[in-house]
């Protein structure tokens, strides 16, 4: 397995495809190569003040590694400087509820009504509590 950066407008169309989700003109993507397939991508938008909004998609098992997950920290954290990473998505969807809970993310609140699907349930990281980052110390 490998990552790429580039091209970006690729990784751009793979997430947003399986998302259902249009990215902002400024949005930055890190895309994971598993036997010459994409398996995943990491998008990153919304970049105000100390935060930025991170979005995840995959497809298949096995396409996270320690890797990866140093590099998807490691890009808003230590190269932009953000103090805190956000994500919102689906409070009924359990298993991307369950997928940010294991990399670290703390709920902040849940919105009632404002998804789709029902809730929005925002979720946060910050710096300091990313144990991903102490993979490379």
């Amino acid at each position: 397995m490998f990552m790429v950066a580039e091209p970006q407008e690729a990784l751009k169309d793979w997430i947003s495809k399986r998302l259902n989700q249009k990215f902002p003109e400024d949005s930055t993507f890190l895309g994971q190569v598993k036997d010459s397939k994409l398996v995943a991508v990491i998008g990153y938008c919304n970049f105000v003040g100390n935060s930025c909004a991170i979005h995840i998609a995959s497809e298949g098992s096995h396409w996270m590694n320690r890797e990866l997950l140093w590099a998807c920290f490691d890009y808003p954290f230590n190269k932009l400087e953000k103090k805190v990473i956000v994500t919102a998505l689906d409070a009924n969807n359990e298993k991307a509820v369950r997928l940010n809970r294991h990399l670290g993310f703390h709920i902040e609140t849940v919105i009632k009504d404002a998804h789709e699907n029902g809730d929005l349930m925002i979720m946060t990281m910050r710096k300091e509590n990313c144990r991903f980052l102490k993979t490379k110390e």
